[in-house]
């Protein structure tokens, strides 16, 4: 079997499940090959086992090269599902070393550099090259190795980044290439199918690596008609998220459920502010484009009250997931839509729920947990506070039949796939965020948008305490909330509906009696309107107001507002 990978043959699955685990382990040859195979059948977890037994097995050899060539591939693999743990040192190291020595970095290396620079907080330390010079680079180097297999991959990972500038130069030279090697090879045909354009038939997704085989049927919308979630561990890969977010969004839109299409398309936002690419960037900016013409043509849903005791409880709730409020309170939903009320037996526990539950697909990054909720100490005890909290955390959703919600694995935290149906807060800002996009060329929709999201606001937390996290966010959501009420008056004041306006007005200032604008836009519209008594009766208000609370006067501007002097 090590000659086999010594002559680029990668072994079966099958025959290496068949070998003893000590004899795997103490051959870091078959580690290598073992490691690429976990990756390729989508099982990532297991990867990155593999991957650092393979490393320090190459350093106890003194195999600078393959060691290297192992760290290249963790990271790449580290990077692709958003673990940055020692990975952003890795990154730098694997940068220095390229400038040191960058005919000795195999293509793993160049490509974790490709892949790393794709990420918002790493993209800054890797300035030596752009993004397609990294993957000119490690194209090369798997050429002149003569590895077919990563060649090929390593070109369709390039399309799959986006195909701008693929048809000329020298990746028009490197395409030749891979149509040469298609004689021979399997993976080669397959990749050069999808390079040229061609429907993938299922034969063709049948012979690549599960990754790329999900990520090209999301490209193609008859392929990705019945497709699902990723499954197994794909589900952590970043850009894979993105691929199906996008086929989500479309379906949504093409169905008319704008509310979905909306999560979707927040969903994909908050991913790319982590990790974007020319393909999936441009997705984005196309189903916002299509979420604002549908948006125009679809009726407004119902909205979801925080005051109302079915807050969240659907009439059909799908099995084994809860429903959760946040806002004026948290209140949990299960399976028949009956509140369920774990029991908290620490405060941090719950904190760590609420934590979590606020996180892009409710995950959120060891480190990150730690630093927010327990903040800064020895770091022994701050890993046993977690651990304590994740326990109590597991107890008590487990006591009220969500057994083995919360799962920890390659240094992430956060819910499994099938517990969460919805949480107020996500719907919340995804309505509102939609809403600003749709706000500077189409304000019908965006108000549509608007007066769903702000009947579902409520004070973060009610029932929790003080603590800086909550306040950052509390004060966000009525930034938002005060935001969107603003231009909800400002929209049906352009419609002179009297009524409408003068709600929404009221409500800007019932929620921020402190901003003298809002008392400021009330009364400028009952001016323009002609009706000077409303306008004045809405400066005594303010009168009263600035007196009884702050022992002041109206601004001298607002007083010419009324007056006129």
């Amino acid at each position: 079997m090590e000659q086999n990978v010594l002559h680029g043959r990668l072994p079966d699955k099958e025959a290496l499940d068949r070998l003893p685990e000590h004899a795997v382990f103490g051959s870091p040859l078959l580690l290598q090959a073992g490691s690429v195979r976990l990756i390729l059948d989508g099982r990532l977890q297991e990867a990155q086992e593999w991957l650092r037994a393979a490393i320090k097995g190459f350093a106890l050899q003194s195999d600078d090269l393959e060691m290297l060539s192992m760290i290249g591939l963790l990271t790449l693999l580290n990077v692709r599902i958003g673990d940055f743990h020692e990975t952003e040192t890795l990154l730098q190291f694997l940068e220095e070393e390229t400038l040191r020595n960058g005919e000795g970095c195999s293509g793993f290396v160049w490509w974790a550099l490709a892949r790393g620079r794709c990420w918002s907080r790493t993209a800054p330390i890797l300035q030596s090259r752009s993004t397609d010079e990294y993957f000119a680079k490690a194209a090369d180097r798997f050429r002149e190795a003569g590895d077919d297999t990563w060649f090929a991959y390593l070109l369709l990972d390039r399309w799959l980044y986006g195909e701008d500038g693929m048809r000329d130069g020298e990746w028009a030279r490197r395409i030749g290439e891979l149509r040469r090697r298609a004689a021979l090879h399997t993976e080669s045909r397959a990749v050069l199918s999808i390079i040229g354009g061609a429907e993938p038939t299922k034969e063709v997704l049948a012979r690549l690596p599960s990754r790329y085989a999900y990520m090209v049927s999301m490209i193609s919308w008859q392929g990705a008609e019945t497709a699902g979630p990723p499954l197994s561990d794909l589900r952590y890969d970043v850009e894979v998220q993105l691929f199906a977010s996008q086929v989500h969004a479309a379906r949504k839109l093409a169905s008319g459920d704008r509310t979905d299409a909306a999560l979707s398309l927040r969903q994909m936002e908050l991913l790319l502010e982590e990790m974007s690419t020319p393909r999936t960037a441009a997705w984005l900016e196309r189903l916002k484009e299509l979420t604002g013409a549908a948006a125009a043509y679809v009726p407004p849903i119902a909205p979801l009250s925080v005051h109302d005791d079915g807050l969240l409880a659907a009439p059909e709730p799908r099995q084994g997931r809860l429903r959760i409020q946040l806002m004026s309170g948290m209140r949990l939903f299960g399976t028949d839509g009956a509140v369920v009320s774990p029991k908290w037996k620490r405060r941090k526990s719950r904190e760590l729920l609420v934590f979590l539950l606020l996180q892009p697909d409710y995950r959120a990054l060891r480190d990150q947990v730690v630093e927010q909720l327990f903040g800064e100490g020895e770091a022994s005890k701050l890993a046993n506070h977690l651990y304590v909290s994740l326990h109590e955390l597991r107890n008590a959703l487990a006591d009220v039949g969500f057994d083995d919600a919360i799962e920890v694995r390659g240094g992430v935290i956060g819910f499994r796939e099938s517990v969460i149906e919805v949480v107020d807060v996500e719907q919340y800002m995804t309505l509102s965020r939609v809403g600003d996009q749709l706000w500077a060329y189409d304000k019908e929709p965006a108000a549509m948008l608007y007066m769903d999201a702000v009947r579902l606001y409520g004070l973060l937390g009610a029932d929790m305490p003080q603590v800086d996290w909550i306040e950052r966010w509390r004060s966000q959501l009525l930034e938002r909330q005060t935001l969107m009420l603003r231009r909800l008056g400002e929209y049906y004041a352009g419609l002179t509906d009297d009524s409408h306006t003068e709600q929404w007005l009221s409500a800007w200032i019932e929620l921020r009696p402190d901003q003298e604008e809002a008392y400021q836009a009330m009364i400028r519209y009952w001016k323009q309107r002609g009706r000077h008594a409303e306008a004045v009766g809405w400066y005594k208000r303010l009168e009263r107001m600035c007196s009884e609370e702050f022992g002041t006067e109206p601004l001298e501007e607002t007083k010419r507002l009324v007056w006129g002097v």
